[in-house]
């Protein structure tokens, strides 16, 4: 009895791990499209304003925008806080 309950329990926990890992490979595969379009906004804001691009800022500004984004922040305001917040830390 107890094999015969596994076995119905068993496809169905499969097929939910199945279902939340294409959710999260979807999401992390957004993320990180984002994330290059983000770093190549960056680089471009940088070498428009005659400013040496470092892939650290780039990287603290986009993860910055990425949670700003993720807590339902608007994209202008997400982008607003983000240059501000690395402006202070660059000291610019």
């Amino acid at each position: 009895m107890r094999f015969f309950k596994f076995s119905i329990i068993s496809p169905l926990i499969i097929f939910i791990n199945v279902i939340h890992a294409d959710n999260l490979s979807s999401k992390i595969s957004t993320n990180f499209i984002i994330k290059i379009f983000c770093k190549e906004s960056v680089k471009s804001e940088f070498k428009k304003n005659n400013f040496e691009y470092q892939e650290s800022i780039g990287e603290e500004v986009c993860n910055c925008y990425l949670t700003n984004i993720s807590n339902n922040i608007s994209h202008k305001e997400s982008i607003s806080k983000c240059k501000l917040e690395n402006i202070k830390k660059i000291n610019l």
